[in-house]
């Protein structure tokens, strides 16, 4: 049994449900941390043991985890706290750090390269620019509470913000920086893949070594030019994204 299990009888002298108090018992566990993702949960009989319970009440608790993605069975192996993902809805346009703020998470960035050189022929290409015009390259690695969520490389035409500084994008991001210049995105274009990383990738985002991410390739507007072209390769299993359809 895990020594990190709060030991404590459900009481049965309240007009609650037994099987919600259960749930609320080990929700509680979850969110403070005391059972961490990923880690396996106390068994059906421990879980009565501890609580006084029958696994009829147990059942009908994890049943209810499970379906609000508290928790995930794995056949034969057990029961585990499920992983934090991030779902990131594709109604509208979006900032990845101004929508993880909204949820109350901590994100940041780290600036890894910051060049001017002249765009290559695909960049030129996607932000329909004149042979031998100028862009700015960044290349950053993105944080949500710690962990690494995505290795994205932007690609801006110069001309829009000509005195754009790597240190600007450190300390305000990249879209607040755009701003200062009074430079507003308005709509995105966005492609998906599945990719496999590469070591180096792979090392950066903190995951194994050939393990499955998300491609996203992301063409950004203001009105009808295109000012970001950026590649991003982010991690599936902290974040996915849903679309609704009507």
């Amino acid at each position: 049994m895990s020594d990190s299990v709060i030991i404590e009888k459900i009481r049965k002298d309240i007009p609650l449900a037994l099987y919600f108090q259960l749930k609320e018992k080990i929700k509680d566990n979850i969110l403070s941390g005391k059972w961490a993702e990923g880690s396996k949960i106390p068994s059906e009989q421990e879980i009565c043991d501890i609580y006084g319970v029958s696994r009829i009440t147990v059942r009908k608790a994890i049943e209810e985890l499970q379906n609000e993605k508290y928790l995930i069975k794995r056949q034969g192996r057990g029961t585990f706290v499920q992983k934090k993902t991030i779902d990131q809805k594709l109604h509208k346009f979006y900032s990845f750090s101004e929508e993880l703020k909204s949820l109350g998470l901590k994100e940041y960035s780290n600036v890894l390269e910051f060049e001017r050189q002249t765009a290559n022929v695909i960049v030129r290409d996607t932000l329909h620019l004149e042979e031998g015009e100028e862009v700015f390259r960044i290349k950053r690695l993105r944080f949500v509470d710690e962990k690494p969520y995505a290795l994205e490389q932007s690609f801006i035409p110069v001309r829009f913000v000509p005195e754009l500084t790597g240190e600007q994008i450190q300390e305000k991001g990249l879209y607040k920086s755009l701003n200062s210049y009074g430079v507003f995105l308005d709509r995105a274009i966005e492609t998906f893949s599945a990719v496999n990383l590469s070591k180096n990738e792979a090392e950066k985002l903190q995951v194994a070594y050939k393990t499955a991410a998300i491609s996203l390739i992301r063409e950004t507007y203001r009105g009808t030019d295109i000012v970001e072209y950026c590649i991003s390769l982010v991690r599936g299993d902290i974040f996915h994204y849903s679309v609704e359809l009507k």
